[in-house]
């Protein structure tokens, strides 16, 4: 019998507490979703992650493996599994989704504390295609932007860190912030010889935290004169 090789043990990522793994569909019908998830992801004071991030590893499912890895909290977006007649599902999503719990489960002593968020368009379809998520209770989003903010808003607040908690706006001010990202996100891209459209996800997250910080700033600022005219 030929013995398994050990693999040496995983280190914890330094970001890990912080990290959230996006699953879900990479078509350009989805793309305003995944920019609104993002958008809500570092509004909340954590880090998006995806597997169109940049990486030198060319097997897709390996640096997804990585990734799930790396990520405390997961969202799981199963709106893209086709149910009609003659169409082949995606199932994709599933897969990762089942990747995610089983390292949850099965994964080194902090894998433990993984939680996840599952997201659809419709209420109660994932019954008809995923049976074992009986129990579960996904948050529904329409397939409208301003509502996957606040299905992600409201799941990711209590998660996260108090300094940031109080920071976090409201849904629609969120979504109010997200549109105002877009029109001003083209002439940051433009100091940089970028085109909107064309970003790569790592590209995307990158000028939004840069944006993100740039407001966050601008609100500090703001407090310490008023708290400095009070005094």
């Amino acid at each position: 019998m030929i013995k398994r090789q050990t693999r040496p043990p995983r280190k914890k990522h330094e970001n890990y507490d912080l990290n959230v793994f996006i699953n879900c569909p990479f078509d350009d019908q989805f793309k305003p979703l995944l920019q609104a998830i993002a958008f809500a992801i570092h509004s909340c004071g954590f880090v998006a992650r995806c597997a169109q991030e940049d990486s030198a590893q060319n097997v897709r499912f390996t640096r997804i493996l990585d990734i799930i890895g790396e990520c405390r909290f997961g969202i799981h977006d199963l709106s893209r599994i086709n149910l009609e007649a003659d169409v082949m599902p995606r199932n994709n999503m599933p897969l990762e989704l089942g990747v995610f719990i089983g390292t949850q489960r099965f994964g080194t002593p902090y894998d433990y504390e993984k939680e996840y968020l599952v997201l659809d368009s419709i209420p109660h379809r994932y019954k008809e295609h995923i049976t074992d998520l009986g129990g579960e209770d996904p948050s529904i989003h329409k397939n409208d932007p301003a509502e996957v903010i606040r299905c992600v808003r409201e799941w990711l607040k209590p998660r996260a860190r108090q300094s940031e908690q109080k920071m976090i706006a409201s849904p629609s001010i969120l979504f109010e912030q997200l549109e105002l990202f877009q029109q001003e996100a083209p002439e940051i891209c433009e100091r940089r010889s970028l085109r909107f459209t064309e970003l790569t996800f790592s590209e995307y997250t990158e000028i939004l935290t840069e944006w993100l910080d740039e407001k966050r700033k601008l609100v500090k600022d703001l407090d310490d004169i008023v708290h400095g005219y009070k005094l």
